[in-house]
């Protein structure tokens, strides 16, 4: 087999060499033996020859060991010497082999190895990569894979469907999209028109601008009328909600424009496409500047494809549009719109349409707040005649007065703007009024409430201060003549405290109590003032603002808290501890025990030493000792004191909070009633503009029911 004929083979049999059959070549069709047995046989015959040449053999045992799962046999044939051009082949039937064995990693290394300019190994190279990265979930990769196969050899067999179905199924609409267009261009074949038909139906393309479905549209429309209508029907739907819908209307008047509509043809979908745009057009929704580009062609494809039954409205559009914006227009448009304007039937459907186009006006009209201004000038005119039965002629009348009052009511909303700024600005300062006084209402408050507490404080520990040293001195009584002066100063610690215990648990407790209350009383009053006063100023605000607006309520909890606090702390009177008040080792309660100790048991010293004593408790000062006794509580009253302010400060933060709410809704609505005010300055068009197109539906609707 010398090399022209193996390569003959070869050219011709790369089938077989993606079916992995090219083993069959070399076996007789009528040997019913098994291939291995017949090839083995023509190796060992070929062994015989002087020069043998066991390529073919070798790569044709290696298909039948890969057929019978074989792995390792397959790729070991294949890997022996063969022919240059069965490597690339065998090498990449060892990648199949890896593969079939789950060895993807390797399997991807031999593909890529694969060196080879053959088109259709390369494109069955880059398809077995594209399964190899969906079994690996590498959906990159398998998207460049299959696009690349495209791109080598997008006729090769089944490649394209494969890639359909794959972004599919992967809702990779995108590269769906993509390949439906390029593909529609390419082969102009219906199909993939309809399929791309499908993508735009299901909102797949509303993030193309319309350029890019040019060369479809213009090779459809050449082909095929029918389905032309139908792509673009969808298309035009897709895109009437988007921010491209204008670019799609330049993009389908331009495309008609320039390819010229055949007129034999009976448009059927597009006709009402096109009205339907005209009437968006001028429905308000857009300014005239951003549409006057357009009209022109819009109006002429309009016309050019109207058939007989409703080229009155394209054509009575066109000379209403050239009555309101004389010279816009081409003069042959006009003059063809005028043409057939004359020789149409007339309109039925004259008050209907009245109707619809006044309604339409009186929306406009309610979106500008300008609804209750129309009604009340209409009023009059609706009452003489039932509009739903008047005239077309009356209706026409109606909605040009309408227009008219709303032309001249533009002015009145500017000064009914100005003026709500102004009011705006009024109620903000009196806004800012309110929260000075009320920081100032704040600040008096706390300092009232402060010194009323410190001063009741003051009151009730200087009591103590007085009524504790009394108690104190009278614990001389227990003192006598015939005292046990060994240990009369434990007798009279113990009765000391005894006194001022009973004293706190009664008297002190109790006074404590009577003082803390009436405090809380005077508190109350206090807040009861402020809330009048705030009260006051709410219902002032609230008439100015025309409806219940804030609310300044403090907050009157804190009484009970205040309440609930110092009756905790009244709890430490009684509950202090003994207090040595003659247990100490001061010289003179030193001098007294001594002497007592030494003394007393002698009757002759027991005189002296009982005026000693009496003298000594009567006389002696206890005012560090009461105040190191209410030390404890004084702190708690100095504490309850620091947070008087943080909680009056905190009972009046709804009230900042309120109005706060209320300044930030007034400061909205004024800066949005400046907006409106500025737009209207720098943009009268945006009034305007709609009022003007009302004026050519009215013209418009005047021509059709003339």
């Amino acid at each position: 087999m010398d090399f022209i004929y193996k390569w003959g083979i070869f050219v011709t049999a790369e089938n077989e060499m993606i079916r992995k059959s090219y083993y069959k070549t070399l076996i007789d069709t009528y040997d019913n033996r098994h291939p291995i047995s017949i090839l083995g046989e023509r190796y060992m015959e070929e062994m015989k020859k002087q020069r043998p040449d066991l390529s073919a053999i070798r790569y044709a045992q290696g298909e039948v060991y890969f057929f019978n799962k074989d792995y390792e046999a397959a790729i070991y044939k294949w890997g022996t010497p063969l022919d240059d051009e069965l490597i690339p082949w065998a090498q990449k039937n060892i990648a199949d082999a890896h593969l079939e064995m789950g060895l993807l990693e390797d399997a991807e290394k031999f593909y890529k190895d694969v060196q080879t300019d053959s088109v259709v190994l390369q494109a069955e190279i880059l398809l077995q990569l594209f399964s190899l990265y969906i079994q690996q979930d590498r959906f990159e990769n398998a998207v460049h894979a299959i696009k690349n196969a495209i791109e080598l050899d997008p006729d090769y067999p089944d490649v394209t469907e494969i890639a359909k179905a794959f972004f599919e199924n992967s809702k990779d609409w995108g590269n769906a999209v993509e390949l439906a267009v390029n593909e529609a261009v390419r082969t102009k074949s219906l199909p993939w028109f309809e399929v791309l038909e499908g993508y735009v139906d299901q909102g797949h393309t509303t993030n193309y601008e319309p350029s890019y479905f040019r060369g479809v549209l213009v090779d459809l429309f050449h082909m095929d009328k029918y389905r032309f209508e139908s792509l673009t029907e969808v298309m035009w739907n897709s895109y009437k909600s988007s921010d491209f819908y204008i670019q799609w209307l330049e993009e389908i008047n331009d495309l008609i424009w320039n390819h010229n509509a055949d007129e034999s043809y009976m448009w059927k979908k597009l006709p009402n496409l096109f009205k339907q745009s005209y009437f968006e057009l001028i429905s308000g929704r857009y300014l005239i500047r951003d549409i006057a580009p357009l009209i022109q062609n819009h109006l002429t494809n309009w016309l050019t494809i109207s058939s007989v039954s409703d080229i009155l409205i394209s054509a009575t559009a066109i000379l209403a549009w050239d009555d309101i914006f004389e010279s816009d227009l081409d003069p042959t448009l006009v003059k063809e719109a005028a043409y057939h304007f004359e020789n149409c039937s007339p309109y039925q459907n004259g008050r209907q349409d009245g109707i619809e186009l006044f309604e339409s006006m009186k929306t406009w009209a309610e979106k500008e707040d300008l609804l209750n201004d129309l009604t009340e000038f209409i009023q009059p005119m609706v009452e003489e005649y039932s509009i739903e039965v008047a005239s077309p002629s009356k209706i026409r009348g109606l909605i040009k007065a309408s227009i008219e009052f709303l032309k001249e009511k533009r002015v009145e909303v500017e000064h009914g703007i100005m003026e709500k700024i102004t009011w705006n600005e009024e109620l903000l300062a009196k806004l800012n009024d309110i929260h000075a006084q009320m920081e100032g209402m704040e600040s008096e408050e706390v300092h009232v409430i402060k010194d009323s507490f410190r001063h009741m404080t003051n009151n009730f520990t200087q009591n103590l201060m007085t009524k504790l040293p009394e108690l104190l001195r009278k614990s001389a009584d227990i003192v006598h003549e015939d005292s046990d002066f060994k240990k009369i100063h434990i007798d009279l610690n113990n009765e000391m405290n005894k006194q001022v215990i009973s004293y706190m648990e009664n008297t002190g407790l109790q006074g404590f109590r009577d003082a803390s209350q009436t405090w809380i009383e005077d508190c109350l009053r206090e807040f009861k003032d402020r809330q009048m006063n705030m009260d006051e100023m709410s219902e002032s605000f609230n008439q100015q603002y025309g409806e219940e607006k804030i609310t300044l309520e403090a907050d009157f909890k804190i009484l009970n808290d205040w309440q609930r606090d110092l009756e905790r702390i009244s709890r430490e009177l009684v509950h202090m501890e003994k207090t040595n008040f003659m247990l100490r080792n001061n010289p003179s309660q030193l001098l007294l025990k001594g002497a007592g100790k030494l003394f007393g048991s002698m009757t002759k010293n027991k005189e002296m030493l009982h005026i000693k004593y009496k003298n000594y408790i009567e006389n002696e000062d206890y005012s560090q000792l009461i105040q190191d006794l209410l030390h404890p509580f004084l702190q708690q009253l100095e504490s309850f004191e620091r947070s008087i302010e943080w909680d009056v400060n905190n009972s009046f933060s709804n009230i900042y909070d309120g109005i706060g709410h209320v300044s930030d809704e007034v400061q909205k609505d004024m800066e949005n009633h400046k907006n409106a005010l500025a737009t209207m300055h720098e943009k009268p068009e945006i009034y305007r503009d709609p009022l003007t197109l009302f004026e050519v539906k009215l013209r418009q609707h005047e021509l059709m029911n003339a």
